[in-house]
């Protein structure tokens, strides 16, 4: 893939992940380490909506206008990390706290969310360290209003980024470490099908069960980050160590490796939104380097539900 329009859109806003592309030309940024949420005007000022505290990681835009933040609570073990989903007026900068944990269970370390158009959202939770040992992560579901919130899949091994097909049908999550993009037939709202994993038997097809889960994985020494889905259903996903963007075709046959120009090269590239009035605008956070930049997408960008 050949990327045109390629700029520089703002620099020094820290270990930047979670990028919202507004109608108004402007983007929502968070930084994970220093905790600040930024907008960046289309001149490419940075200004500072709120600090949020902790680790601010992914962000969605809710049906009510509102934005939804995934904090993982900062660096340090699990149990002292004030991991949690937070909300954030745009208009007068005011921060409450939705969900502080799961039905009396602590979160480990939100991560990405994505609405469906059911108005709910489902999130990861990437896990995180605990004395002389590792707390899993997981998928969860949770509605806008405050009053539900459910773990669905458990345990995961560092889920991070997730999203949905333009029908809405199916749910995808990417995994850090095992460089997979998983991939659950969506039943209901907060529903998936049953799976019996990677490994299932092959005569359990035709029982009711999800067996196809794997969508791609990839090989060498490239860790994947959060996701965005485009219109036509290819899976986005920022791509560590071996830096820029992994293309997935929606049948998961195709997987192609994004490099960005050499001075745009950063090995933390962590996150893809899409904008712009044909949402043909591809805005991506590097995150060792601070930067956004953005470039002219093959294809639409997905509008995400309720907006």
């Amino acid at each position: 893939m050949e990327l045109t329009d390629f700029r520089l859109v703002a620099h020094g806003l820290g270990f930047a992940e979670g990028p919202v592309a507004l109608d108004d030309g402007t983007v929502l940024v968070v930084d994970l380490m220093g905790g600040s949420l930024w907008r960046v005007d289309a001149g490419g000022s940075v200004t500072e909506v709120v600090n949020l505290g902790g680790g601010p990681n992914g962000a969605a835009l809710g049906p009510d206008g509102l934005l939804y933040i995934c904090n993982n609570g900062g660096p340090g073990f699990a149990e002292h990390r004030r991991a949690q989903i937070q909300r954030v007026n745009l208009e007068t900068a005011a921060v409450e706290v939705l969900y502080p944990d799961c039905n009396g269970r602590p979160f480990r370390a939100p991560n990405d969310l994505v609405f469906d158009a059911a108005g709910g959202f489902w999130f990861t939770d990437y896990g995180a360290p605990v004395r002389r040992g590792y707390a899993l992560g997981g998928i969860y579901y949770a509605t806008s209003d405050g009053q539900f919130v459910e773990e669905v899949v458990f345990p995961l091994d560092h889920p991070n980024g997730i999203g949905l097909s333009p029908d809405g049908r199916t749910l995808y999550w990417s995994e850090t470490f095992t460089r997979m993009v998983i991939k659950r037939e969506v039943a209901a709202p907060g529903r998936l099908t049953p799976s019996f994993g990677l490994d299932a038997s092959a005569v359990l097809r035709g029982q009711g069960f999800d067996l196809d889960v794997l969508h791609a994985g990839l090989p060498g020494a490239r860790m994947l980050d959060s996701m965005a889905v485009d219109s036509e259903g290819y899976v986005c996903v920022g791509t560590l160590t071996d830096p820029g963007l992994t293309v997935i075709s929606p049948d998961g046959r195709d997987v192609e490796h994004v490099r960005f120009p050499d001075e745009y090269v950063d090995s933390f590239t962590t996150n893809i939104c899409f904008g712009g009035p044909d949402l043909r605008t591809a805005y991506v956070t590097l995150a060792q380097s601070g930067r956004l930049v953005s470039f002219r997408w093959p294809r639409p960008g997905l509008r995400l539900p309720p907006q």
